[in-house]
């Protein structure tokens, strides 16, 4: 319908849909308060297959997990399951904002896909839906 979009595409556009969101929208709204996070997770999706440039954003996973293992000697070690629990609490238990919400939405998918099991289920049914509908 739309031609080629690709996963680089669909990230653009996400990012300036959030834009327009964060800039007041006018008569355009195309994300509401409480959808953040499933862009930011949209966005981490596609950003595992997207170009060198956009391909840094999927590492946000990485570095919440290196970050909160670094501190294993305080609390003893921290597995992947308990990092995307956390995420998922932080993301879904907490009041919407944009910042919180976009970084939790972009670190979810890696997280859970790190995790493994059942956790994992989603980011790959979704994931490929996702890169099909940008194909």
């Amino acid at each position: 319908m739309f031609g080629a979009i690709g996963s680089g595409g669909m990230i653009l556009l996400i990012i300036v849909a959030l834009f327009i969101h964060k800039k007041g929208g006018g008569k355009l709204q195309p994300v509401k308060d409480h959808h953040v996070i499933y862009w930011g997770a949209a966005l981490g999706l596609l950003a595992a297959s997207a170009g060198t440039a956009l391909s840094q954003i999927g590492t946000v996973s990485t570095s919440i997990s290196d970050s909160i293992n670094s501190q294993s000697g305080t609390v003893g070690p921290v597995g992947a399951g308990a990092v995307a629990l956390i995420l998922l609490l932080i993301g879904f238990g907490t009041k919407p904002g944009m910042a919180k919400d976009l970084i939790v939405g972009v670190a979810l998918p890696g997280a859970l896909s790190t995790a493994g099991g059942l956790l994992a289920v989603p980011v790959t049914v979704l994931g490929s839906l996702l890169h099909g509908l940008g194909a």
